[in-house]
């Protein structure tokens, strides 16, 4: 059995599937966590949303929120209000709109989407989208604060939305894995901070980490992205 951890797919299906076929993914005993941005940008969001809604529901995959989920959340809630940021073509919600709206099961999809909890622990690790948010006079982070600290501006979780230099490690030194910010290389950004977001939607890169043995897993191809 392994534990493996997906930076941001959005919506790149074909990549998913391909890097699932070259770490051997079992589906009976191995299990798969993304951190975030499962949605938008990719033209195939709707056929990877379908895919791991029935991954959660078979208990081989699961997620925690990213700013691409919250983002739609809010967009469902008041599309008044978030039309013009969400559904503008740089952050990519169209696609997501679409297929929700075009699919049977378009309702559970958000239903399941609003259970994805803003952190997940395990033995060793904390995984967050973008950063746990500082402790206030310290360098370090508290996973306790993920819920509570939001962002004036917007009222959105800043655990995730965080950019350098605002990414902080855990202060009991679990190691921190998270998205959100692409890198060329992934791995230790700093000390207790492991950053996998390459980029997929745009460098056709897409990265996976095996928690028991911190080895990375990539494949390259040809992102699908919507017009």
């Amino acid at each position: 059995m392994a534990t493996y951890v997906v930076g941001d797919i959005h919506g790149q299906y074909q990549l998913f599937t391909k890097l699932l076929e070259r770490v051997r993914f079992d589906f009976d005993t191995d299990r798969l966590v993304s951190v975030g941005d499962v949605i938008d940008r990719g033209a195939d969001t709707g056929l990877l949303l379908e895919t791991l809604y029935e991954g959660s529901r078979d208990g081989w995959f699961s997620a925690i929120k990213g700013n691409h989920e919250e983002l739609l959340l809010a967009y469902q809630l008041s599309p008044e209000r978030y039309r013009n940021d969400y559904l503008d073509p740089g952050f990519g919600g169209r696609p997501t709109v679409e297929s929700i709206e075009k699919s049977k099961k378009g309702k559970k999809l958000l239903e399941w989407i609003r259970t994805w909890p803003l952190f997940m622990e395990t033995e060793g690790f904390i995984l967050v989208h973008a950063s746990l948010p500082r402790i206030q006079g310290s360098r370090f982070g508290d996973i306790e604060l993920c819920p509570l600290r939001m962002a004036r501006s917007t009222g959105f979780h800043t655990c995730l939305w965080a950019r350098p230099p605002e990414i902080y490690p855990s202060f009991d030194q679990r190691n921190v894995v998270s998205g959100h910010n692409i890198v060329s290389n992934p791995g230790p950004a700093s000390d207790g901070i492991i950053l996998i977001d390459t980029g997929a939607y745009r460098t056709g890169v897409l990265t996976m980490l095996r928690l028991e043995d911190l080895t990375y897993h990539q494949v390259q191809g040809k992102p699908l992205v919507q017009d």
